[in-house]
């Protein structure tokens, strides 16, 4: 992706040696007009100083900027204020999507479970919400696509493991390419921007609500991980938006009913859960969600309603990009705010898109009121307005270059299983095994692919347990986790396996490494003090 980006840094380029031509110092002497100095100096000096690069994946210009600025400002005031509104779509009728986004001139949507029915049914929506009405740039069309448990679109493209497994998998290349493989998927349903990955770290098991959405626990591994997943979705031209900063994994409480008090400093968040934010915007992330998150040093308020959360976001990191809220009909919002004050609080803060309002209506209201009474600047809300269509203009003109994988799941699947056990070489399963725990599913998949793989099943062989999770301690042969592993090491076996994932795919991985016919290529992704063996990979 850094590739489509160097036509706009060329263009930057262009720029600056126009601007070292024009620009005089006046305690330097002036050379004469046909001086052969004036024109080397100034290339000289270009090359010296390179302008920075924008932190845009796709990298627009100052002047496309200001060009999106004037064209913001153009519009009525109600327009504008619809513009920064994406609101969910939970009914499969196109005509309803449409009229919606029509209604208010809403920036956009996003497609939630009741909304999907198959493959046909989503693109009929996408197309009718696309030609909703005249505008001059294209509809925010989303999704909440992480895999695993936030999967909205599980009957319609290859259900995906948790992102755990990608923060497993130790073949950072095989990641890249499974989401790219994705992000194609939902690119053909017309569907542009996905709110993934997830860029949080867990703490664990005290952790509410993020667990295997994150990629891990440890700062660097993690970081790795959501750059690949993000030069995924950038090699399939779907836009990525980075969640849930500051971070959601290391508070305590769901947001969805409260509001989470983050702990730690901001140093100390530094030093941690933003280092994945941190290194994916240097890369060229285009979007960033704002958590419903307090942290102290920033004020009382949630980040997403927090200007100094925003102020952090932008001047601190270098995120030039659009600046999302978590969405705002979730408790820690709606207990204490109203939609239409919420709304504007965003906005004010240094949102650009404002997503899920509890009342659309009530949202659109409070921006237009709010912009009138002098609470919110009208050049605020047009640099929403701007940034939010620039980037939906120039990621529709991106032409994807990923190559998708045949499989992407059962690739995620191998490279992400971690097995820990004493001899690495010698494979687990070779002529029967006997399956027991587990919902009938993901069961029947394993005993599916074991007997595919000439293993008898049932009645001999080792005992091989299915668990959800990691928490129940069990004797066997062999132990899998097929959810979080924390806890893993407190069951008794000679062999421990993590899958991040129950689908067929990974139930396929499971017994090609069970067998040996594949190398389980995950280490532990987080810490599993307890474990007596080392990972395999």
């Amino acid at each position: 992706m850094a590739s489509r980006a160097l036509p706009a840094v060329l263009v930057a380029a262009v720029g600056a040696l126009a601007a070292c031509t024009s620009a005089a110092d006046p305690a330097a002497p002036s050379p004469s007009a046909s001086s052969p100095a004036a024109p080397v100096a100034a290339v000289a000096a270009a090359v010296a100083s390179p302008p920075p690069e924008p932190n845009l994946a796709w990298g627009p210009t100052e002047a496309m900027m200001d060009d999106a600025l004037a064209r913001a400002a153009a519009l009525p005031l109600e327009d504008a204020a619809g513009q920064v509104v994406v609101a969910a779509v939970g009914s499969p009728d196109p005509p309803a999507a449409a009229d919606l986004v029509a209604r208010h001139g809403l920036g956009g949507v996003i497609l939630m479970g009741d909304a999907i029915t198959d493959a046909d049914g989503v693109k009929a929506l996408t197309a009718a919400v696309s030609a909703a009405d005249d505008r001059e740039w294209p509809v925010w069309i989303s999704v909440d696509e992480e895999g695993g448990l936030v999967s909205r679109l599980r009957e319609v493209i290859t259900p995906m493991p948790s992102f755990m497994a990608a923060g497993a998998a130790t073949d950072k290349t095989v990641v890249e390419r499974v989401y790219a493989s994705q992000a194609a998927q939902i690119r053909d349903l017309g569907i542009g921007i996905d709110f993934a990955p997830v860029a949080d770290m867990t703490v664990g098991p005290s952790d509410p609500i993020i667990r295997t959405r994150s990629a891990g626990d440890r700062a660097e591994d993690v970081a790795a991980t959501v750059e690949a997943a993000v030069a995924g979705f950038a090699d399939a031209a779907v836009v990525p938006v980075l969640k849930h900063f500051p971070g959601h994994g290391s508070v305590t409480t769901d947001s969805h009913r409260e509001l989470p008090v983050q702990e730690a400093s901001v140093a100390e968040l530094a030093a941690r859960d933003l280092i994945p934010f941190a290194r994916a915007i240097d890369g060229g992330a285009p979007a960033v969600m704002v958590a419903h998150i307090a942290v102290p040093e920033w004020g009382d308020e949630p980040a997403t309603l927090q200007p100094e959360a925003y102020a952090y976001l932008r001047e601190e990191l270098g995120f030039t990009g659009v600046a999302v809220t978590d969405a705002l009909n979730m408790g820690a919002i709606v207990n204490h705010h109203g939609p239409g004050e919420a709304a504007a609080l965003a906005l004010a803060a240094g949102a650009d898109v404002l997503l899920m309002p509890a009342s659309v209506d009530d949202a659109v209201a409070g921006i237009v009121a709010a912009v009138q009474e002098g609470g919110l600047s009208r050049e605020r809300l047009d640099q929403a307005v701007a940034r939010m269509t620039l980037m939906l203009e120039w990621s529709a003109g991106v032409e994807p270059e990923a190559v998708p994988l045949a499989d992407p799941a059962y690739a995620l699947g191998v490279a992400g299983t971690t097995l820990a056990t004493a001899d690495c070489d010698a494979p687990l399963v070779t002529e029967a095994a006997t399956v027991v725990g587990a919902a009938p599913r993901p069961r029947a998949a394993l005993e599916d692919a074991l007997r595919d793989r000439g293993v008898a099943v049932g009645g001999g062989g080792p005992r091989i347990v299915l668990m959800g999770s990691g928490r129940d301690a069990v004797a066997a042969d062999v132990v899998v986790s097929m959810g979080a592993p924390f806890g893993l090491e407190r069951s008794d076996a000679d062999a421990y396996i993590a899958t991040y994932g129950s689908t067929d795919a990974s139930m396929r991985a499971l017994a090609d490494v069970l067998t040996g016919a594949a190398a389980a290529g995950g280490a532990w992704p987080v810490a599993m003090p307890g474990m007596p063996f080392a990972a395999c990979a």
